[in-house]
């Protein structure tokens, strides 16, 4: 389990070995309210091509099984099929 610090600290690190590579367009760091300690990456993508070629990067691979190593790691891939601003 990863504090919201090393969960920051881990998406920092990714962004500067990234560099220009990345297609992340958003990501929040949250942390659930109702379970204390339990970290929730929101990562936001301008199209699901750009999501794909992300995933397919090293650095991006290499990140995930360092992650996964340390913590209970769980990624979904999901569709947003509405959204509001307001």
């Amino acid at each position: 389990m990863e504090s919201a610090e090393e969960s920051i600290e881990a998406v920092k690190e990714y962004l500067a070995s990234a560099a220009n590579e990345t297609k992340l367009k958003r990501i929040a760091i949250c942390e659930d309210r109702d379970k204390p300690g339990v970290m929730i990456s929101i990562v936001e993508f301008a199209s699901w091509e750009d999501a794909s070629q992300n995933n397919d990067l090293e650095v991006t691979n290499e990140t995930a099984e360092k992650e996964q190593a340390k913590s209970d790691v769980n990624f979904r891939n999901l569709d947003v099929h509405a959204e509001w601003e307001l």
